[in-house]
């Protein structure tokens, strides 16, 4: 019985997210090529999180908690916005750190 107890909580905890966003955080997106061409480059930001709990985590909660880690460590440095280099590779990803300027920053120079 307990080692049946102790298997659900390690499937249930595999499946769970444990990383929460910084309110500092919540203005820096994840984008595109695209969506940086007129910002400034800061930096790069690497994080990594457990891809393998007992059995392999969720793709999408791993890819989560990787945006979600990144943005916390970018917002520090005055980040806008994220770049994704590539996909996840064994829970780590690489981004570069950008400062782009607001919308409301375009129309107040008008």
């Amino acid at each position: 019985m307990r080692k049946l107890a102790l298997c659900a909580i390690l499937v249930a905890a595999s499946g769970c997210t444990w990383v929460h966003l910084t309110e500092a955080a919540e203005d820096v997106r994840i984008g595109y090529a695209g969506d940086v061409q007129s910002c400034k480059m800061l930096g790069t930001v690497t994080v990594r999180t457990q891809s393998k709990v007992v059995m392999e985590r969720s793709t999408s909660k791993v890819q989560e908690e990787l945006y979600t880690l990144a943005r916390n460590q970018a917002a520090p440095m005055g980040a806008t916005n994220l770049l994704p280099h590539g996909l996840p590779d064994a829970g780590t990803q690489a981004f570069s750190a950008f400062r782009c300027p607001q919308i409301s920053e375009g129309l107040a120079a008008r």
